[in-house]
């Protein structure tokens, strides 16, 4: 445990989201609690900015600043990689994870029970820009994952790609923002998944990817 305290205070220092990306969080939350309490539309659009930000922010990368040395102090102390990328990870995510919950908090104050950003398809969407981006990341420089994914939405959309129902919620995870998808398995099931296979492969590079301390090189 005071290992993982050690790490997390590390990124307390040097964090993994830009100051700058923290600030529009909490100005999206800000506007977003104050659009919530004062008109209900009941469908968490209040939360789409912050699932597509969550996914900039997920997007760290971990493996091209590690062979930079950023982390040298941590492996010189003897922390695993995978500690360190699970800490990252974490950090990273924690702020979209705030901005949802208060946006959540907001609407159940206000308005009681019936509450779109905790209904399936708003946590499919969340869970999935707060780990798919961070592992498609995981060799790549900051931001090429949640780019990656932009890109592949701008031009499916733009091409006429025509996607069976199942696979477009999957790929366009924001159009289910605010559903119920308790009985939508064929959504469900192949998203979680996804999220959590992309995670087990990107802890499983971290392990085993070639990355020196600077001094060593």
């Amino acid at each position: 445990m005071m290992e993982t305290l050690y790490v997390v205070r590390y990124f307390h220092v040097v964090p993994p989201v830009p100051r700058l990306m923290a600030l529009c969080l909490v100005g999206l939350t800000g506007l977003g609690g104050g659009l919530v309490a004062w008109h209900d539309t009941g469908d968490a659009a209040a939360v789409i900015p912050i699932v597509v930000l969550q996914a900039f922010s997920a997007s760290t990368g971990f493996v091209v600043p590690a062979r930079r040395g950023y982390f040298d102090l941590l492996l010189a102390r003897g922390q695993t990689r995978v500690r360190i990328a699970a800490v990252q990870w974490l950090l990273a995510i924690a702020p979209g994870l705030c901005s949802w919950a208060i946006l959540a908090s907001i609407h159940a104050l206000v308005y009681g029970s019936d509450n779109p950003f905790v209904r399936s398809g708003t946590v499919m969407a969340v869970v999935m820009a707060s780990t798919i981006p961070w592992a498609a990341n995981v060799s790549l420089p900051r931001f090429s994952g949640a780019i990656g994914w932009l890109l592949l939405v701008c031009v499916a959309t733009s091409g006429g790609v025509i996607w069976p129902d199942s696979v477009h919620d999957v790929v366009f995870p924001i159009d289910v923002i605010g559903a119920n998808l308790s009985t939508r398995v064929d959504v469900m099931l192949p998203a979680m998944t996804i999220s959590a296979v992309s995670m087990a492969l990107a802890l499983a590079y971290v392990r085993q990817a070639d990355v020196r301390l600077q001094a060593a090189q």
